[in-house]
């Protein structure tokens, strides 16, 4: 079967034991029903075996797909993993002992397309290039069944056409990201009302349009700052995953809202961080099928999370950076974790609708 895939996926390869930070590190790990029975029974050694009967609980409301998870450790380490930072079920037995989630995961499959989520670290290096994202199809086959996708919208049978005309927008070099970013909220706009109103020829329309008009309203530091540090505030109360870098960032902008000698850090660090950060978008924006969220929300809402991803990414790294880009790395697949392992475009919407007024929403990007 035929995939589309960006353009790193047919190379990828986990880091294994030489990746800093897991990517299932601070999270439950939640496999199905058959998963769970399967791991009940597999030989291991005595020692694995009352690791795992510790480590193995049922989710709140068991369902065949999410019947049964893997809590961390107090430290938020998996309990299975080993001092080197492998799988002990794995490095006892082999790759296919694992629940179908682990030996999926960066990776995500769908009906005819393939990804790797912005969550692994070995995924955020390998988009820290300046050439763009490509797509290509590639025959792949699998056996992994992936979880049927419910949907809320109406696409008009060009789902996929708007979602590769979306990422066409973000990657128009001629603008800067920050204006890149303005027209897709304007082009989404325009394509939720077409579909709302089942317009196909319209559609057409504007799916050949290559210059979107933005709004004359230009992004104000201070309200993005005063913004950011609000969101910010709230997403402490929901996870510890991006908490110290966030202390760290708010504390040195506070000192200096400018923050002239770290911006000037990140900047030196990461020349070319417009392209690592358009191809973060674009592979998010992918793997995530935005605007097609599987919720019944109109398409425009996706797009504030999509602004907080940018303005956060911006905003620890220059205030967390350490002039390494390692740490940059870091700060990225931290703050990816959050926004996949959790229903980060859900809340922080609401975050911003609480905040501020929905057409304020686009000074986030001039953090």
């Amino acid at each position: 079967m035929e995939f589309l895939v960006p353009d790193y996926y047919p190379t990828f390869k986990c880091k294994a034991s030489l990746c800093r930070n897991s990517c299932c590190e601070g999270w439950p790990v939640t496999f199905s029903m058959g998963d769970y029975f399967r791991l009940l029974s597999i030989d291991i050694s005595p020692t694995t075996k009352e690791c795992l009967d510790r480590a193995l609980h049922l989710t709140a409301h068991p369902t065949e797909d999410e019947y049964a998870m893997i809590l961390p450790r107090y430290d938020g380490k998996c309990p299975m993993h080993t001092r080197n930072g492998l799988c002990s079920i794995q490095a006892e037995l082999n790759e296919d002992a694992l629940p179908a989630v682990c030996r999926l995961y960066p990776r995500g499959i769908r009906k005819g397309e393939a990804s790797c989520t912005n969550s692994c670290e070995a995924v955020i290096e390998l988009l820290c290039r300046t050439e763009p994202l490509h797509f290509q199809r590639v025959a792949m086959t699998t056996s992994l069944k992936t979880a049927p996708r419910s949907y809320f919208f109406e696409s008009c049978g060009r789902e996929l056409e708007i979602r590769l005309w979306l990422i066409d927008i973000v990657q128009d070099r001629r603008f800067s990201l920050a204006r890149r970013l303005r027209c897709l909220e304007r082009a989404v706009h325009r394509i939720d009302e077409a579909l709302t109103a089942k317009q196909t020829p319209q559609i057409g329309l504007l799916l050949s349009e290559k210059d979107i008009p933005i709004s004359a309203v230009m992004p104000s530091k201070p309200k993005a700052l005063q913004i950011i540090c609000a969101v910010l505030e709230r997403l402490d109360e929901r996870s510890d995953n991006i908490k110290e870098y966030g202390k760290l960032a708010l504390s040195r902008f506070m000192k200096d809202e400018n923050h002239t000698q770290n911006r000037t850090q990140f900047l030196s660090t990461c020349p070319c961080w417009e392209s690592w950060f358009e191809n973060m978008l674009v592979n998010h924006m992918f793997f995530s099928q935005f605007p097609f969220q599987d919720r019944p929300v109109s398409l425009r809402d996706e797009v504030p999370a999509l602004f907080s991803i940018y303005a956060l990414l911006r905003f620890l790294m220059i205030g967390a950076g350490d002039g390494t880009m390692e740490r940059l790395i870091n700060i990225a697949a931290a703050l990816f974790r959050l926004v996949d392992h959790t229903a980060f475009d859900r809340y922080v919407a609401v975050i911003l609708r609480e905040i501020c007024k929905p057409e304020d929403t686009v000074h986030l990007l001039a953090v």
